[in-house]
């Protein structure tokens, strides 16, 4: 894809305590734009900290390791060695290193807890992460439906994240529309990625990512 368009569109912009959301829909191979395209660049250049709900960042890491293969493999492990790995519920992390283990919480008190636990951890950090990338959010969502969706705000209004940029991926189709549209509501940015490019849907155009 065009490095400068993608830093320009997607990093470019935003802010720290920006909130990003990039949707996609589950037929999309979106381990392709977020293990291939996103993450490397975010590790080569900046901290980091993935936020992995129930395994599912790992299975797409995982996904997208079995189809790469020489130079592009090794770059890549080196390049996860570099992310910091805060783990949500059952599921592996293959990748980066594990800096907190959290049991999922749906009920706004103990939400907030584990979230300013984690958020001290990061701000603890020797190297200060810029972004903080999650992955399963929906699958969060889809699991603890209203009561999880109101600790997630209570978290957010309660302890803002203005110390670095927040990027989450979001299955639209396991989201209740709701749900989806508050989550867009309180994001700086929404992108789109597909098959036919990563668009925003909040703030801006369209933008190639250089698959076609």
């Amino acid at each position: 894809m065009d490095t400068p368009i993608f830093e320009k569109y997607l990093l470019g912009r935003a802010n720290r305590g920006d909130t990003i959301l990039i949707e996609y829909k589950p037929s999309y191979p979106v381990e392709d734009f977020s293990w291939g395209i996103l993450l490397p660049a975010l590790a080569g250049r900046y901290g980091v900290v993935v936020a992995d709900f129930f395994g599912v960042g790992d299975i797409l890491f995982r996904n997208y390791a079995r189809r790469i293969s020489g130079r592009e493999y090794s770059r890549v492990i080196e390049l996860i060695k570099r992310i910091k790995v805060v783990k949500i519920g059952p599921g592996s992390a293959s990748y980066g290193e594990v800096i907190e283990e959290v049991v999922p919480a749906y009920d706004p008190q103990t939400f907030l807890k584990n979230y300013h636990a984690v958020i001290g951890k990061m701000s603890r950090s020797p190297v200060k992460p810029e972004y903080f990338v999650t992955f399963g959010l929906s699958h969060y969502i889809h699991f603890g439906g209203d009561e999880a969706m109101k600790s997630i705000l209570t978290g957010i209004s309660t302890i803002p994240m203005e110390d670095w940029v927040g990027i989450h991926f979001i299955n639209k189709d396991v989201l209740r529309k709701e749900h989806l549209a508050m989550l867009e509501e309180i994001a700086s940015m929404v992108f789109q990625v597909s098959e036919e490019g990563l668009k925003a849907r909040k703030e801006g155009g369209t933008i190639d990512t250089g698959r076609g």
